[in-house]
């Protein structure tokens, strides 16, 4: 199974849900989309528009793959889950976003290996049969940033 997630956004991502539902029709295996408050309905895939934090959770853990728009709670869900990962940033250009902040997360997360950033849609079809391999052991930041405070902390308490 294949997830493909758009986040929160109030503003539509048709170029992903499209491109995702194509891929639904095309292959026997299925495709579960999260269209949140967009008006794209796939017609070949699964969809939902939003559900609570552990069911997201559970259907990513059951995943194949993983795509997701470039917003940073999705991203680190996704490197957490420890699968293969796509990110398609949302893009001022198509009216999916206010700015290409996006852009700039996808490609940093691209240039540290953690993920395969796609810009050009067209190119999502021959990813998923092809993924990038899944980045393991990633830590978000904030857990060495918890831990030196608590090291500090033990240090000034001895």
């Amino acid at each position: 199974m294949i997830y493909v997630t758009v986040g929160t956004m109030h503003l539509d991502f048709p170029r992903l849900i499209r491109a995702a539902d194509r891929y639904a029709a095309a292959r026997e295996e299925e495709v579960i989309i999260q269209i949140g408050l967009g008006s794209t309905v796939p017609t070949d895939a699964t969809l939902f528009d939003f559900k609570p934090r552990e069911e997201i959770l559970e259907i990513q853990r059951d995943a194949r793959i993983i795509v997701t728009h470039a917003g940073i709670g999705s991203v680190i869900d996704a490197l957490q889950m420890e699968k293969p990962l796509i990110v398609v940033p949302r893009l001022k250009k198509f009216g999916e976003h206010n700015s290409d902040h996006q852009l700039e997360l996808a490609r940093a997360v691209h240039r540290r290996g953690w993920a395969v950033s796609l810009e050009d849609i067209d190119d999502l079809m021959g990813r998923l049969d092809r993924p990038p391999p899944a980045y393991a052991n990633y830590t978000p930041a904030k857990t060495s940033l918890i831990d030196s405070v608590r090291s500090t902390i033990s240090t000034l308490t001895e």
